[in-house]
């Protein structure tokens, strides 16, 4: 039961976790929904080359830093985030480029600026939004520039005047762009208003019907491997270059009869894969390393931090999931506005239904370890754990930590049997009345674990019928059980409303 917690960490909902207060898990919320649509979101954007990426994981970081200065105005906070946001964007999105980095940054310091008095929060989220999106916009016009040069808005020109066969020659190129930045700060201005209403529209929102959900968190946060193929296709590419690069120093000074035409579409062509390669090999890695050894020492500065947003990460990317899974009778704009609306209000205000919850995993995952690790110095938990410490199986009182052997003596002689082991009857009644005495306690009672010996009707099987029968309305019940008996132990002590979590946080 004391392997693998890295996953099975819980905090108890209608609690507060013994290591931070209501609004700081409240910020590790948003930090992990900021890392959800920074890394993940914008990873696949960048993926598939989406040409408005920026709008999108841009408006997204925008609202994520919003709702953190409004709902923690701690200065110092946002610049916080930012780093941890960076920090999980190198590991879960290792393929984005420096300049996605640059805009995170950008959008950090930015929130950081204009947060810092919050008298104008309405006009800073406004501000914040416009300036984000159009550096966003003004990036991409600044590198189309340095990757094609100024030929390419040369060719567009000459192009579109070509053919609408019009004498006065006219600047698309200069329309296109000013369009495409204005596109930016429309776009900034909507996410802005949005953004400086969500505080009051969640309230509102958290008391209408349909928009709760139960957070299970099964959600699976791995880091993405490189290919070989990849690996392949980086070695051709190399050659490429090479052979472009002599290429045009031929033709540039003339070295014999030059090998390139001048046409300008080739020439625009040529230079945009020059430096293309030339960044992908040189720039960017070097660029990448800098940055992500910068990170690294980060990273092991803000480990508590890191750890935090690692434990909601899970059930924060199942609430984006349930969200929109249970907002498939919508289509379209309709199912985007009533799944965000699910995962802010689930997010901020998460509520879990039910006062019965069955933890259930694989045997010796980390159940027990992980209920260790989170009530300790809780003064709202109570009830029986049961550790392994030193190679034997003790049971554990929740709220003195007092362990007692659970494992019977050999001159004993009421003993319970299940497979290979031999269980003191004396150590489970001692443990049923330590439950018992919990019974009427305010906060969570826990009871570790119902397994073959309480189907069988021995163990806790009398006191977990007396608790499971009338949950006082000021306690929840947690009961860990393990893979295979969840659905047994269901049917047998009539716990059909009971709620099943696996290896998650379960949200307060």
């Amino acid at each position: 039961m004391n392997a693998g917690i890295e996953n099975n960490t819980i905090d108890f909902p209608g609690s507060t976790p013994p290591k931070a207060g209501a609004g700081e898990i409240i910020y590790y919320r948003l930090i992990a929904l900021w890392v959800l649509s920074e890394a993940m979101l914008g990873g696949i954007i960048h993926g598939l080359k989406i040409p408005v990426s920026g709008l999108i994981v841009g408006g997204c970081a925008v609202i994520c830093i919003c709702l953190i200065a409004w709902y923690v105005p701690k200065k110092g906070a946002i610049i916080k985030a930012t780093v941890i946001v960076a920090i999980f964007k190198m590991m879960l999105s290792p393929q984005a480029p420096p300049p996605a980095y640059v805009a995170v940054f950008f959008q950090g310091l930015m929130g950081e600026l204009l947060f810092w008095n919050r008298r104008f929060f309405g006009l800073s989220c406004i501000v914040l939004a416009i300036l984000s999106l159009l550096e966003s916009g003004l990036q991409r016009i600044l590198m189309l520039t340095i990757v094609y040069g100024n030929d390419l808005w040369k060719a567009i020109n000459d192009f579109i005047n070509g053919l609408t066969k019009q004498k006065a020659t006219t600047n698309y190129s200069l329309l296109i762009g000013g369009g495409y930045v204005l596109l930016h700060v429309v776009a900034g201005l909507f996410t802005g208003w949005l953004a400086s209403v969500l505080p009051d529209k969640i309230k509102k929102w958290s008391k209408e019907p349909g928009n709760r959900i139960i957070i299970t968190g099964k959600g699976d946060i791995s880091l993405p491997a490189r290919s070989k193929r990849k690996k392949f296709l980086k070695k051709g590419m190399l050659i490429i270059w090479v052979v472009l690069i002599l290429l045009y120093v031929q033709s540039y000074y003339k070295i014999g009869e030059p090998l390139l035409p001048s046409h300008i579409s080739l020439k625009i062509l040529l230079r945009s894969l020059i430096i293309v390669l030339s960044w992908v090999f040189i720039v960017g890695p070097l660029l990448k390393q800098l940055l992500h050894y910068w990170l690294q020492k980060k990273k092991t500065r803000s480990q508590q931090d890191i750890q935090q947003v690692l434990e909601l990460l899970p059930a924060t990317q199942q609430l984006v999931t349930e969200s929109w899974r249970t907002t498939a009778d919508k289509k379209g704009w309709k199912r985007i506005k009533a799944s965000t609306k699910k995962i802010l209000v689930n997010a901020l205000n998460p509520v879990t239904a039910g006062k019965i919850f069955i933890l259930s995993g694989p045997v010796q995952s980390g159940k027990t370890t992980s209920l260790i690790k989170r009530t300790e110095k809780r003064t709202d938990v109570w009830g029986i754990l049961t550790p392994v410490v030193e190679g034997k199986r003790m049971f554990m009182n929740v709220a003195t930590r007092h362990l007692s052997e659970m494992e019977a003596p050999d001159d004993e002689t009421e003993v319970l049997n299940i497979g290979r082991f031999t269980f003191s009857k004396k150590s489970f009644d001692r443990a049923a009345a330590v439950i018992r005495g919990a019974k009427e306690k305010e906060g969570w009672l826990i009871i570790d674990e119902i397994g073959p010996i309480e189907i069988r009707g021995e163990g806790f099987h009398d006191v977990l019928k007396e608790v499971s029968a009338d949950v006082s309305d000021n306690q929840k019940l947690l009961l860990v059980v393990r893979e295979g008996l969840t659905e047994q132990v269901k049917e047998v002590y009539q716990l059909g409303d009971a709620v099943i979590i696996h290896h998650i946080s379960v949200l307060r």
